[in-house]
């Protein structure tokens, strides 16, 4: 709630200065996947022509072949850095912070939950289509930082450069810009 205060504060002012927006993402039979449904709503304040910030609010449904599923709910605020833009176009960098519970109901056994937290370096890239409507592509992480607690498990760290990045791993979204 302080966040989104924060968030309105600041834009009352300015025009073209907030956006809301996010990703829907829908996947079938893929591997052991059965189904993997994702919504993941956004919002945030451009600062100034250089920074902003904002926030995701994601949440993904998984079910496997084997009858097992996952329900993953993650929180993400960044820190935005508008690397350069040409035209309609613009290229920026998020700096994340997130934490993230998932619970995992396997075929037969018991719920466990796993919880992990997290930073992460995400590229990404905005096309303008009018002064309020933009088409958003976010690649996965170039870099990841993830500590991993799962339930009645040895607590993880992982270390991630530069995994799985290439031109099939963008999401897609639109922003409303307000």
């Amino acid at each position: 709630m302080t966040i989104a205060a924060a968030f309105v504060a600041v834009s009352m002012s300015a025009q073209n200065e907030m956006y809301v927006g996010g990703t829907l993402n829908f996947q079938s039979k893929q591997g052991t996947i059965d189904t993997r449904m994702t919504i993941a709503p956004e919002f945030g304040v451009k600062l100034s022509e250089d920074w902003g910030v904002g926030a995701i609010i994601n949440y993904t449904n998984t079910k496997y072949l084997s009858s097992a599923k996952d329900n993953s709910f993650r929180f993400e605020p960044y820190a935005r850095y508008y690397a350069f833009n040409i035209g309609k176009v613009n290229v920026f960098v998020d700096g994340r912070a997130y934490f993230q519970t998932t619970t995992n109901e396997p075929a037969a056994g018991s719920k466990t939950t796993d919880n992990s937290f997290g930073l992460k370096v995400v590229p990404g890239i905005a096309y303008n289509l009018t002064d309020n409507i933009s088409i958003v592509a976010h690649a996965n992480p170039v870099f990841n930082f993830d500590v991993v607690s799962p339930d009645g498990g040895d607590t993880g760290i992982n270390v991630n450069f530069l995994q799985k990045f290439n031109v099939n791993t963008f999401n897609f979204g639109f922003y409303y810009n307000f």
